[in-house]
């Protein structure tokens, strides 16, 4: 994802404009966002449901509206395509429930009535991020005991040169410092990996793989390690 945030909501605003068709004077082309929406989540693993809520302007008089729910799916940039449609309830109100199978922008578009103009909310981006899990050879090791890691990586990441795991320890301001990157290898349906450390201190731990064209980046839980002084 080479693009700023900024420039992603622009772009994904000039694309929402593009499919709404609009032809009035260049000043007015963008569509009105003024619909606001809120997303149950922003990050998410594949397979799972998030729901996008909001209520329309016009309230009780939007009762019964006719809506729909455009995505833009990776890779950028896409057109927006039309992915869901319904109607707002006697106040106005809405939801969506998608299972999205990639990272993408989606937007909600109330289109135009004999008595509304169209409407429309901006693109907010969803991450779809891959699953990492993470076993340990023990949470309990000696001292300078090699400790080994492993897990797998699902969906499975294209094997190249940015197709890595990554082993972190959690640093005294609560973030995560790189320990060791080790290639992915191809398991089927999934990506697997595998590497050891050896273990001075106790820490907790993770295991991260990188962004790629259709997912963001993957984390696993966090282990705590702790040293055996016996």
């Amino acid at each position: 994802m080479a693009r700023t945030g900024g420039a992603r909501t622009a772009a994904a605003a000039g694309l929402l404009a593009a499919l709404l068709g609009l032809a009035a004077p260049a000043a007015a082309q963008a569509p009105t966002v003024d619909v606001p929406v809120t997303f149950s989540v922003r990050s998410l693993l594949p397979g799972a449901a998030f729901s996008v809520t909001g209520t329309l302007p016009g309230g009780t008089a939007d009762a019964g509206r006719a809506l729909e729910l455009y995505e833009q799916r990776a890779p950028f940039p896409a057109a927006y395509a039309l992915a869901s449609t319904g109607a707002a309830g006697a106040a106005g109100e809405f939801t969506f429930t998608v299972s999205p199978v990639r990272k993408a922008y989606w937007a909600v578009v109330a289109p135009p009535t004999a008595t509304r103009p169209r409407e429309a909310s901006t693109g907010f981006l969803v991450a779809v991020r891959r699953k990492v899990s993470i076993r340990t050879s023990t949470r309990r090791p000696r001292k300078a005991a090699l400790v080994r890691f492993s897990g797998f990586v699902s969906p499975s990441f294209p094997l190249g040169p940015d197709s890595v795991a990554t082993l972190q320890r959690r640093n005294a301001r609560g973030g995560f410092d790189n320990v060791r990157s080790v290639r992915l290898r191809a398991a089927g349906a999934f990506s697997s990996y595998r590497l050891r450390l050896r273990l001075g201190v106790s820490g907790v731990f993770r295991v991260v793989v990188p962004s790629s064209t259709f997912f963001s980046t993957g984390a696993s839980v966090a282990v705590t390690l702790r040293i055996r002084r016996r």
